[in-house]
């Protein structure tokens, strides 16, 4: 069920109220309304606008359904949206269509993320910002695993990204200011056969913390804000709500998780808390701050492969340092390795160690398979010099060349039109770094790739 602040709320006087929403299995629009006085859990200021436009209730209906599984199915790129549009707009109203056209794209953006996008509901924005399915399931297994008995708090839950993978597994109480997300959260509980399971609140949570509204729950995941106005903040400070805020949590619940930036400052980190650096598709995607965690080290990153998901625990210890020479193997680790600072075990575990302490590229003797690293055959090292790589390319025979970087003040691909390659020539990588104030370009060949991930 979702709770909700409708317009009969406003026009009525009784702005301070929550209609909770029950659903039943085939329907998103509710069946049962209940009205609940739940002033304390709004913010007052903002109770008047809490109710979601009249698109929303279209878009979410059994109507709409027909007409987003079509649309769903078509191309739609700039063009056909235009003649898709006209093509609606002669049967809807133009918001309604507009709507329509809005979400098949947006459902057709979300296949990367979730494998149910075809059934789910949302807004650019929140599409952006929600987890994909696979980090979403990673960290519910964790909480399951790590919990008590309980029901799971989602505080800040969006359109459900977290919500419908804890959903898997206890029952959720949500809260979310949005409206609309709180909405397309309900419907794509809804679309999921997880209704049952999940109460959505369209709240503050931490009003309904501060004035002892907030239920129990064996284990809490957070989610807040890291824009404001647009714009991303870079500071647990500046989240919304605030790192201070989300502390207060310690003192009501034994678990918790918050989604933060993955590149947030390590040093923010309160005192007891544990971070782990996410990678999904060889991106380092978030960091997540633990509370309750004893077992977990103080930092470690989680890499998904196509073989499931690979961890790796940071120490405090510095990785060795060492010479830069050719006829070597050269390891970029993968980023979620990198901002958790466990190179030192990296580098352990390849033989390896770096040649600049501020360039995280490991070289080592000889090739190991590693699974967070991808490796390269380092056959020359020089000098940064244009006219130099032409000529050793050139040398080689290379008619085709990936163009690497790290500490190296020139984007690769701007250098791309002026080198010359030998057409149908053997494939070569040329990677652009630095050690220490001298430029260096590093020639050799691909060796092996990061394992492929995936969504499933």
């Amino acid at each position: 069920m979702i709770a909700q602040c409708s317009r009969r709320n406003v026009q009525n006087g009784t702005n301070n109220s929550l209609l909770v929403y029950r659903h039943d299995a085939a329907r998103v629009k509710p069946t049962e309304v209940q009205l609940l006085n739940d002033s304390s859990t709004l913010l007052p200021c903002a109770t008047p606008a809490r109710h979601a436009p009249d698109w929303v209730d279209f878009i979410t209906s059994s109507t709409a359904k027909s007409w987003l599984d079509e649309l769903t199915q078509q191309p739609l790129d700039d063009a056909q949206r235009l003649a898709r549009l006209t093509e609606l707009r002669r049967t809807l109203p133009a918001e309604f269509a507009g709507a329509l056209l809005t979400q098949a794209h947006l459902r057709q953006r979300a296949q990367a993320k979730f494998p149910a996008a075809a059934r789910m509901f949302f807004t650019a924005e929140a599409l952006e910002q929600a987890t994909a399915y696979v980090p979403a399931a990673h960290r519910a297994a964790q909480l399951v695993a790590y919990a008590g008995a309980g029901a799971f708090l989602d505080l800040g839950c969006g359109v459900g990204g977290d919500l419908l993978a804890l959903a898997q597994h206890r029952q959720v109480v949500a809260y979310e200011l949005d409206p609309v997300r709180a909405r397309f959260a309900a419907a794509n509980a809804a679309a999921l056969g997880l209704e049952a399971c999940v109460t959505i609140h369209i709240a503050d949570w931490t009003q309904a913390l501060a004035d002892g509204s907030l239920p129990p729950a064996a284990a809490a995941f957070v989610d807040p804000a890291r824009r404001s106005e647009g714009r991303r903040v870079f500071s647990l400070h500046t989240m919304q709500p605030p790192l201070a805020e989300v502390l207060k949590l310690c003192r009501r619940v034994p678990l918790i998780a918050v989604k933060v930036m993955p590149g947030m400052n390590v040093a923010e980190a309160p005192a007891g808390w544990k971070v782990e650096f996410i990678s999904h598709a060889g991106t380092c995607k978030e960091a997540v701050l633990w509370w309750g965690r004893e077992d977990a080290p103080s930092r470690w990153a989680s890499v998904h492969r196509a073989d499931g998901w690979r961890m790796l625990a940071a120490d405090d210890a510095p990785p060795p340092l060492g010479e830069l020479a050719p006829d070597t193997v050269l390891y970029e680790p993968d980023p979620a390795v990198i901002r958790a600072g466990a190179l030192a075990q990296l580098c352990a575990r390849v033989g390896g160690h770096l040649f600049a302490p501020d360039i995280a590229y490991i070289v080592a003797p000889a090739l190991r398979v590693e699974p967070l690293a991808q490796a390269f055959a380092i056959d020359e090292v020089h000098r940064f010099s244009l006219k130099l790589l032409n000529q050793r390319l050139a040398a080689r025979g290379v008619g085709q060349v990936e163009l690497l970087k790290r500490g190296f003040p020139q984007e690769p691909e701007s250098l791309r039109p002026r080198l010359r390659l030998a057409p149908g020539g053997a494939p070569g990588v040329v990677i652009f770094t630095r050690r220490g104030g001298e430029h260096r370009m590093l020639i050799g060949r691909r060796l092996s790739r990061l394992p492929a991930s995936t969504n499933h």
